[in-house]
């Protein structure tokens, strides 16, 4: 499988998450995928449905574009830098988030991906309310101190 195809794989999975299209995003999954994210490792493309049917629920218009090294691909693993902007279904926004996604394929399709994001930066931004800033920014500080 050369590397061109698997870039090419690569941007086509990412186009039809962007959509949010869950089963044109599934059809790109072995039966057996690992998806791994920060809310946990899902297995199986059942699994997976449920997350992708989740997230299209919470973040219904999401954002993806390629940054920093964007797609880089050796043998049958890649690595995808992105930033991506959503707003939930509630009206909060999220923008410029950096994430990388680690994919490993099998036979053209993705078997593995792991993707990792700075959760508290999400939650910060989609903070509602002087509670929910005031235990974030809590968090953040002791998490900062001695930093500066």
């Amino acid at each position: 499988m050369s590397e061109k195809k698997l870039e090419s794989i690569i941007r086509d999975f990412v186009e039809a998450y962007g959509r949010r299209d869950v089963e044109k995003t599934l059809s790109f999954l072995t039966e057996d995928v690992v998806w791994v994210a920060p809310e946990g490792t899902f297995k199986g493309k059942e699994e997976v449905r449920r997350v992708f049917t989740w997230e299209t629920q919470i973040a219904p218009d999401l954002k993806l574009r390629e940054t920093g090294i964007g797609i880089l691909v050796k043998g049958n693993k890649a690595v995808y830098e992105h930033v991506f902007d959503s707003v939930s279904s509630d009206g909060r926004k999220c923008h410029d988030i950096t994430g990388v996604g680690v994919f490993e394929f099998k036979d053209e399709k993705i078997q593995q991906r792991r993707l990792l994001y700075d959760r508290l930066a999400v939650n910060k931004q989609m903070a509602k309310g002087w509670l929910e800033k005031r235990i974030i920014n809590t968090v953040i500080k002791r998490g900062e101190k001695g930093l500066h």
